[in-house]
Parts: C-alpha cells; structure tokens; sequence
C-alpha cells in the first residue's frame, strides 16, 4: 500500500524507496530517486538516475580491459515542496515567483525547471503538493565567503577542478558569467523588489566551464526599504544576507570600482545594520540546533 510512514512534508528527508511509493510517482523502472546530499529546508531534493547509469555505478564496465565505476551522473533534481497550500491560487502564486526569477535571470543563471502539481493522498485524504523537475548542474559550490588570494577565481578552479588543465579563459567566462549574474539581479532588485537567497549552502554553482547558476529557487524574499531587517519564513535574514554575497563578488571577482558609494551597498551593509543582522543570524542557527 502506497504512502505509508506519514506526511512526507514533515520529514527531514526522503529515500528513493520512500519516493517510488508516493501515489503521484509512476514507478516505470527506468529511473531511481538518490536522496541529494544537500537537502532544502523548504524542499526534498532527490537525484533522477537512468537505471543503465546506476548499474555501472554498481557492478562496473569493462573499458579497456579494465573494470571501472562511473558514479552515475542524475538526470534531473526532483523538488518536492514542503508548503502546505491551503488552495490552488496559492500554489500558482508560488510558481509565478519562479517564473520572475526566471524572467530577470534569464536560463543562462539558473537551473531550470518544469513545475507542476500533483494530488498528494494520505490516509484518504488529497492535498496540492508542488513539485519540480529541475536541470541538473554539473560543477562545484560557489561559496562567496570561501573565496581567497588575489585571484579568487584561479584558485577557485584549481582547487574545485584539479584534475583539469588550467585554462585562462575558462577563468575570465566565468568572471563574465557572475558579471552578468550580478547585473540582472540587481535588476531584479530595483525593478522587481525582490531577491532570491544567495547565501544558503549550495545556491550557486559555477561550472568547470565558466557558468554560474543559481539551483535553489524556492526561496525568493521581498526587499526592505527601510531600515527594517525582513527574515524569510524559516527566521533567517536571507535579504541582507543576499545583498552581501552581491557585494562579495563584486568586490573580491569583478573588482567593480567604489562600492562604498553604492546606494545598494551602503544601506544594507552599515555597520550598525550588519551588527543586528549577524545577531540575527546567531540566533537563526542557534534555533536549528536547540
């Protein structure tokens, strides 16, 4: 019998197992959910493996005269959200955000993704549930505050990339990629009122071939005006902290000139406001672990 073990919204996590047993999920054999190694807060996140792909991973092919393991590569992200909606206009509202980060990223800054809802049925009762089936980024974290020496992006690669050959082109597309990142999210700010969450572990990944993207889409947080510190739905100051990985890869990879004079800048990142918002944050993961 399908959906046994309670509501999937309130766990911490799925497994693959847990995933084919979930009434709106046609179990054809030619896939398998991998629980992903960074889950969301707000979504389960699985890996859609080819079965084919997985058997190699498991028992090995021969190439060469020699038996080798590729680990099997996902083929999409599957997304099941956490929120519960109360209705079906809350649950297009919740993809119209997506198609405004969308709209002012553009598919070239983010993993894109087919949403769609599904009737979700526990112990005889349905209830929405939005899911997404998102484009797989191949490539490596992009940490702004893990960035160092005089060339954050040449290191980057030879430390993310080691096994490939230092390319200096590979370096300045990347510098051009965040270049324009940070262009259309500002856009996106000034234009839009709204910023996505730059600063959660694993948000941005930047390519071995110079692309960044965002992949973590279900967090988009209205921008304050004032001197109010907005927190998004789970406490944490994901606005200032947004704002602040801008301002580090302006700083630190595009080298952009007299940021201190920046509006932008200079009313998020006051010192006195940082103070509270670190405070804040203090506070954030201190309730995560009581």
């Amino acid at each position: 019998m399908k959906n046994q073990g309670g509501d999937i919204r309130d766990k911490t996590s799925l497994t693959g197992e847990e995933v084919i047993q979930l009434n709106f999920i046609n179990d054809s054999g030619k896939y398998f959910f991998r629980k992903h190694n960074r889950q969301g807060m707000r979504s389960h996140v699985l890996e859609v493996l080819s079965t084919e792909d997985l058997q190699k991973e498991t028992v090995g092919e021969i190439i060469d005269g020699i038996r080798l393991y590729p680990r099997a590569m996902p083929k999409y992200m599957l997304r099941i959200l956490r929120n519960r909606f109360r209705t079906l206009e809350e649950t297009l509202d919740e993809i119209k955000t997506y198609n405004l980060v969308l709209k002012f990223l553009g598919p070239e800054c983010i993993a894109l993704s087919n949403e769609f809802i599904v009737e979700y049925t526990l112990a005889g009762k349905s209830e929405i549930v939005l899911c997404g089936l998102q484009e797989y980024v191949h490539g490596a974290i992009l940490d702004p505050w893990g960035l160092v020496g005089k060339n954050p992006l040449e290191t980057f690669y030879q430390s993310r990339f080691p096994s490939e050959t230092f390319d200096p082109t590979r370096t300045e597309k990347g510098r051009d990629s965040i270049a324009t990142f940070v262009t259309r999210m500002r856009k996106m700010i000034t234009e839009s009122g709204y910023v996505t969450d730059l600063a959660g572990n694993g948000n941005l990944i930047l390519t071995s071939s110079g692309d960044v993207k965002l992949v973590d889409i279900n967090n988009i947080i209205q921008v304050s005006k004032d001197d109010t510190i907005l927190l998004d739905d789970k406490g944490y100051p994901s606005c200032d902290k947004s704002i602040e990985v801008l301002w580090i890869l302006e700083d630190k990879i595009l080298k952009t000139a007299n940021l201190s004079d920046d509006s932008l800048y200079s009313h998020f990142l006051s010192v006195q406001r940082l103070k509270k918002v670190r405070i804040l944050e203090q506070e954030f993961f201190k309730s995560l672990s009581s």
